[in-house]
């Protein structure tokens, strides 16, 4: 990874050709788009607001270039631009101007939410556009004997009615995942250890405590089962507080000089029980905003194990 951020950093040809290359792979690789993506971020954060555009401004103008000449269109470069490039450009901004981790991933919060309202601006009915989508896909699985025939109209109806919140919490993700690995490369090249203290010291606001709880009311008080608005920002707000709950693992292992295992074992339980130990972890978040763990805890003396 040192390789990589050092070669972005050698000039802007280097940063521009790297952007659209793996912003190209990410159609066949999709988690190369956070690499494409922490390009434009590490530039910005490291070189200031005009660079960053610059490197987002020609790798959009280039990548356009080459679409219009082999697909007839440039809706390929404005989708990176609008989806990729341009929101971790302005996270990357706000980094870099403020200096708060926490400040940066509200705002990837927010456009987060900037995402689930394109949705319903884009479509009347995202759901229903998604119901058509997944059809042929449960389908499949129908096909392969994964799922009942039986099954196929619920599980078409359930995944399609969630899935507004999850490509808005999906979006959230990426923005923040980008920024965190810019942030990483930039303490790599020019600051070792930077980013593990500022991500040890991650606390996000109480308020957005406050806001999960108002957004989980109304799933309280209503009796039918289609899914709200409300439920696609408590997907949003959940993730938020994953990310503290991260944040505060590794802190808390960091402060007490633990085992790595204990952070391996956490990310094991991401890959195998994913829901769960998300939910958990956002608990554990939301608690450590109002009890703040890491202040209650002293480093570890030399005569205890580690």
């Amino acid at each position: 990874m040192r390789v990589l951020a050092s070669f972005v950093m050698r000039g802007v040809p280097q940063a521009v050709m790297l952007t659209i290359l793996l912003a190209a792979l990410s159609l066949l690789i999709p988690p190369a788009s956070i690499l494409s993506t922490s390009v434009v971020a590490l530039v910005t954060l490291r070189k200031g607001t005009v660079p960053g555009a610059l490197i987002l401004g020609l790798a959009t103008a280039i990548s356009g270039g080459i679409a219009l000449l082999a697909l007839g269109g440039v809706n390929l470069a404005i989708g990176f631009l609008i989806l990729m490039w341009l929101p971790v450009w302005l996270l990357a901004v706000l980094l870099r101007s403020s200096r708060s981790l926490a400040l940066a991933i509200v705002g990837a919060m927010v456009l987060g939410f900037v995402m689930l309202g394109g949705q319903f601006i884009q479509s009347a009915d995202p759901v229903a556009d998604w119901t058509a989508l997944l059809g042929p896909f449960v389908e499949s699985l129908v096909d392969a004997q994964l799922v009942e025939g039986s099954q196929q109209a619920t599980l078409v109806a359930l995944m399609a009615s969630w899935m507004p919140g999850i490509v808005a919490a999906g979006f959230f993700l990426q923005l923040t995942v980008s920024l965190l690995l810019a942030r990483w490369w930039q303490a790599l090249l020019y600051n070792p250890g930077g980013f593990r203290t500022e991500f040890h010291q991650l606390r996000l606001p109480k308020v957005l405590s406050i806001a999960l709880l108002l957004a989980v009311l109304p799933m309280l008080m209503q009796s039918g089962t289609e899914v709200t608005v409300a439920e696609y920002a408590l997907i949003l707000l959940v993730v938020a507080w994953f990310i503290q709950g991260l944040a505060l693992a590794h802190g808390i292992v960091g402060k007490l000089g633990s085992s790595s295992g204990w952070l391996i074992g956490i990310y094991l339980l991401l890959l195998f029980a994913l829901p769960h130990t998300v939910i958990v972890l956002a608990m554990v978040g939301i608690a450590d905003a109002w009890f703040d763990f890491r202040a209650r805890l002293g480093p570890r003396g030399p005569g205890q194990a580690s």
